[in-house]
C-alpha cells in the first residue's frame, strides 16, 4: 500500500501577546503533516522554535526537497525509521516530531489503539499548568481571569521588573505557580536571589533560571536553590541527559526539541535512569502536537500542555483540557481531527 504525503502552513494566533525572556509573538506560523495510506490519513504538526531553528519557509523547502525520502520511511520500526528521520532533518528538530507523530499516527490507526495504549501509558496523568507569558503590569488580571478554571499557573520571568509581576500575580490569586525564567538571570548572584524570594511565593519548581551554556552555574545553584531546577534548554534531545546528571532535579521534555514521540520515549527511559523527575511541555501549538505529547503524559510528574488552549481557536479537535485536566480520545492512533 502506497502513502501520501501534504502539507500546509497554519497560521494560529494567541489569545494575548506571548511573551518570553528572549521573544514576543501575537501568532505562529505552523506546518501541518497529513499522511495517508488510501485508507488511514494521520497527521503531523512543525511548529519551529527560533531557539532551535528556521521557521516554517525552511520547512516547506525540505519537504519539497525530500518527501520521495520521508515516503519510503517504514511504518512499523520506529527505531529505524526516528535513525533516518534524523539524517534526512538534521536541520529541524521540529520536522523531525512532525514525520515522526504522522508515522506514529498512521501505525496506531492501522492497530486499532489509540498510542497510549500501545506505549504502555495510562489514561490518567496530573494536572496541566496554564501559561502566563510576560507582559505589561496592566494586562496581569485579564491574563489570571482568562486562567481562572486552571489550579496551577506557570509564569514567565526574566525581565528586569520579575519582582513586580509576581507582586501583580500574587494580588490577584494565592494558586499554585511554576516559574520559567527561559535562560534570562545571567549571573549565579541573581540566580541564588532569584529562588530564595520564589521560595516565599509558594512556587512549585524553577525552570531554566540560567543561559544553558552556564551549566556549572547551573549546578552550584541547584546545590544552592530550596527550589527543585528542572532543564528546558538544556535537555533537548536524548542525547544531553547523561551530562545533566548533578545539575538539575528534572527535564523538560518536548516534541519540537526532541524530534518526536520515537526520541521523548527515550527521553522518558534516561530520566528513569539517572534519577531525573520528568516535565513534559510544548511550544505554542494545535491539538496536532499537544495531543501527541499527552501519550506520554503518564509517564511525567509535571505537566504543561497547555499550547492549544492558548490560542484564539485551535483548528484542530484532540485531547480535550478541562481546567488542566487532559483527557484522552479514545479512538485509534491520535484521534485528531480538524476542526469544522
Amino acid at each position: 500500500m502506497s502513502l501520501s504525503l501534504k502539507w500546509f502552513i497554519e497560521r494560529i494566533t494567541t489569545k494575548f501577546e506571548f511573551k518570553i525572556a528572549r521573544s514576543a509573538e501575537s501568532y505562529y506560523d505552523v506546518v501541518i503533516l497529513e499522511l495517508s495510506d488510501g485508507e488511514h490519513l494521520s497527521y503531523g504538526e512543525a511548529a519551529p522554535s527560533r531557539r532551535y531553528e528556521n521557521g516554517s519557509d525552511a520547512i516547506l523547502e525540505l519537504l519539497h526537497t525530500r518527501k520521495d525520502q520521508i515516503l519510503t520511511l517504514p511504518i512499523d520500526d520506529a527505531e529505524s525509521r526516528q535513525d533516518a528521520i534524523e539524517k534526512l532533518f538534521p536541520e529541524s528538530y521540529s520536522l523531525q516530531a512532525a514525520v515522526d507523530t504522522a508515522f506514529w499516527d498512521l501505525q496506531g490507526q492501522r492497530a486499532g489503539k489509540p498510542l497510549w495504549q500501545l506505549f504502555g501509558a495510562n489514561e490518567k496523568m496530573v494536572t496541566s499548568s496554564y501559561t502566563i507569558g510576560i507582559s505589561d503590569l496592566s494586562m496581569i488580571p485579564a491574563k489570571i481571569e482568562e486562567a481562572a478554571p486552571y489550579p496551577i499557573l506557570k509564569i514567565k520571568l526574566g525581565t528586569d521588573y520579575d519582582h513586580d509581576i509576581m507582586r501583580a500575580i500574587r494580588a490577584e490569586t494565592d494558586k499554585v505557580l511554576r516559574v520559567d525564567v527561559n535562560e534570562g538571570w545571567k549571573t549565579i548572584d541573581d540566580a541564588k536571589r532569584g529562588t530564595e524570594w520564589l521560595a516565599e511565593e509558594n512556587v512549585e519548581f524553577l525552570e531554566q533560571p540560567m543561559p544553558a551554556h552556564q551549566l556549572d552555574d547551573i549546578a552550584e545553584l541547584r546545590e544552592f536553590s530550596p527550589l527543585p531546577i528542572v532543564a528546558d534548554e538544556n535537555s533537548v534531545r536524548p542525547e544531553d541527559l547523561p551530562g545533566l546528571v548533578g545539575a538539575y532535579d528534572g527535564i523538560n521534555i518536548k516534541l519540537m526539541k526532541c524530534g518526536g514521540l520515537t526520541n521523548a520515549r527515550r527521553m522518558v527511559e534516561l530520566s528513569q535512569k539517572h534519577g531525573f523527575d520528568i516535565m513534559m511541555g510544548c511550544m505554542v501549538e494545535t491539538a496536532i502536537g499537544i495531543t501527541a505529547m499527552s501519550q506520554l503524559g503518564s509517564f511525567a510528574r509535571w505537566l504543561d500542555l497547555d499550547g492549544n488552549v492558548l490560542l484564539a481557536r485551535d483548528p484542530f479537535l484532540g485531547v480535550g483540557n478541562e481546567s488542566g485536566e487532559l483527557i484522552l480520545l479514545d479512538k485509534p492512533g491520535l484521534g485528531v481531527s480538524k476542526r469544522s
